[in-house]
């Protein structure tokens, strides 16, 4: 999320005034996939601009080059649930097992437009929640120290039972499969 709450506070006064649901709703009646970028490109580390970094990434890319708050949302959340999906692959290789779900923890539990994306582009059900995940670990850190549970499984039952966590299902295979290909397209040509 931190191309988007980059841009977000580069963007006018109004804009930033947008709820997050407003702003990213907007986003969704814009173009898919129209711009893509690889959110992990050394450019998005901390440049002065954030908006001109996803604009030059796309300039220099030969893609449309987003202009509005929308279109800029939509670039990011797209490539966001592209590039999930590319490292969502690299960990499946690698696993000794199946991987059939994503858990998202964290403030990016709450972009439910990121999460359908992320069930789609990667193909898995998503779970996100909870919100404060470093907080219920501190938590429970805490009353393992004091007693009050016994090991990281009577943990995480605890966790477990207390919050009700949001499933996404994946959808639209084929057009997040073309959106892939054409994602890693860009990526190769950028380099």
């Amino acid at each position: 999320m931190w191309l988007y709450e980059r841009c977000r506070k580069e963007w006018p006064e109004e804009v930033q005034k947008l709820s997050h649901p407003e702003l990213q709703g907007s986003a969704m009646q814009v173009e898919a996939f129209r711009s893509l970028i690889n959110p992990d490109d050394a450019l998005f580390a901390n440049p002065a601009s954030m908006i001109d970094a996803i604009r030059q990434y796309c300039k220099d890319t030969d893609q449309y080059v987003p202009e509005t708050p929308a279109e800029i949302c939509r670039c990011i959340f797209d490539s966001l649930a592209l590039r999930y999906k590319q490292v969502f692959g690299y960990l499946v290789e690698m696993a000794s097992f199946p991987i059939e779900v994503l858990h998202i923890i964290g403030g990016g539990s709450l972009n439910k437009y990121l999460n359908q994306f992320t069930a789609n582009a990667t193909g898995v059900t998503v779970l996100a929640g909870p919100q404060e995940g470093t907080a219920l670990g501190n938590i429970m850190v805490q009353a393992k120290a004091v007693g009050a549970v016994k090991d990281i499984w009577d943990m995480r039952r605890i966790i477990a039972n207390s919050l009700e966590l949001v499933k996404y299902e994946p959808e639209d295979k084929t057009v997040w499969d073309a959106a892939y290909k054409k994602y890693l397209e860009i990526v190769a040509k950028k380099g």
